[in-house]
């Protein structure tokens, strides 16, 4: 066990003696009958954690022992090993005069070596940011309660970058990362970013052990930029945000790296796939006989809209027709996916609506009531469906007047 633990534990040890009930003196054979003392109301205890940051703030928790409700209006302190040890000796001194616990101001005793925080709120709870680094014993006091102890490490809060990017993005599509430091999550602007392939990252992973481990050079002084820039490729600086927007021109897995001078690099993985370009198709799923009908052409996964998209519709015949023809050519290897030319296929056997305009739409008046397949096509696209059922007007036939 170290040294402060040990602290903490004779601390604690020490006030429990002087906290025990004195046992009642004897004079000769009579019995010596007291004045009845103030009682003790309870115990505290805290709850905190055990590893706290310079300039982060934290939160503790005061809470009634007997019945572990959170306890307000009690003062907290942080103790420094050092003042433990001199509360220590004066405790031991509280000991040898026998003062009762409830009448004795354990508050101002300890107010007397620690660094007063604050009192805890209706919910028990206090924050509290330190300002130094080191090994500190919290003690929760009020009048009448035994104190509650809670040992806490506070350590210089280290600085890693850490990089916020989509796990999966398509070739050619831009997307945005953010570079920010790690525990208070604020971006950093400036910092580098590199992308890696699976081996050129096993090879960097060595040089940056070796650097990491290299204790002739300061942290602050360790240009992990140098290391990095031999190996990936840059994709730019982030701005004021933190962000930087990219896109890859190439499928395969990456990761991606974040670096600057004074703090320690950031990773995160990320896919480059080809995504098929697929079209999506939106029109109402009814609609009356000659009445306007807008349909929207759209490309999947990114939503926008696509110009020039023929759309047809199909019939329940047709569609059967067309649905191993499309097959067919799906699975014919001999053709780029880029190439097949589904629009020839598709026209053979729906009826032609228009082409869509610059935002993706067309508008249809239908002429004769059924279901139909509106179909979506455009060369280099996959097709995209919906189905739309037409709808007779109801004819309301006037009520015929009584002939005089």
């Amino acid at each position: 066990m170290k040294k402060w633990q040990l602290t903490v534990v004779a601390v604690m040890a020490l006030l429990l003696l002087v906290l025990s009930p004195m046992a009642a003196l004897a004079q000769g054979e009579e019995e010596v009958r007291e004045a009845p003392k103030p009682k003790m109301e309870g115990a505290l205890a805290v709850v905190a954690p055990r590893i706290a940051f310079v300039g982060k703030e934290m939160t503790l928790r005061v809470f009634l022992r007997a019945n572990q409700e959170p306890f307000p209006g009690a003062g907290v302190w942080a103790l420094t090993q050092d003042e433990a040890d001199q509360l220590k000796e004066e405790m031991a001194a509280l000991r040898e005069e026998g003062i009762s616990p409830a009448e004795h101001d354990f508050e101002a005793l300890i107010s007397g070596y620690g660094t007063f925080l604050g009192r805890t709120g209706e919910d028990g709870r206090i924050s509290h940011t330190f300002t130094e680094a080191g090994r500190y014993v919290l003690i929760a006091v009020k009048k009448k309660y035994f104190p509650g102890f809670s040992p806490i490490g506070v350590r210089d809060m280290p600085r890693a970058l850490g990089i916020d990017a989509p796990r999966h993005v398509g070739v050619g599509k831009e997307f945005t990362l953010t570079v920010f430091q790690r525990l208070t999550e604020e971006p950093v602007e400036g910092a580098g970013v590199w992308a890696l392939s699976r081996d050129e990252a096993e090879a960097l992973k060595e040089e940056m052990i070796a650097l990491r481990e290299d204790s002739s050079i300061a942290p602050e002084e360790k240009d992990y930029e140098a290391v990095v820039s031999l190996y990936g490729t840059f994709l730019g600086r982030t701005d004021e945000e933190g962000q930087l927007t990219h896109a890859f021109t190439e499928a395969g897995g990456y990761l991606l790296v974040a670096v600057k001078r004074g703090y320690l690099p950031g990773f995160s993985p990320i896919g480059v796939r080809d995504i098929p370009k697929a079209l999506g198709i939106w029109a109402p799923w009814r609609a009356p006989v000659g009445e306007e009908v807008t349909m929207t052409v759209f490309q999947r996964v990114v939503g926008e809209p696509v110009e020039g998209a023929g759309v047809w519709a199909l019939t329940r015949d047709g569609l059967e027709v067309l649905k191993e023809e499309m097959a067919t050519l799906r699975e014919d290897s001999s053709i780029a996916p880029e190439e097949k030319d589904y629009e020839a296929v598709v026209s053979l056997h729906g009826t032609f609506l228009g082409r869509t305009d610059e935002e993706g739409q067309l508008t249809h008046t239908f002429s004769e009531a059924g279901g139909y397949l509106l179909v979506a096509a455009k060369k280099g696209y996959i097709p995209g469906f919906t189905p739309i059922f037409i709808k007779e007007l109801a004819v309301v036939t006037p009520p015929e007047e009584n002939a005089g």
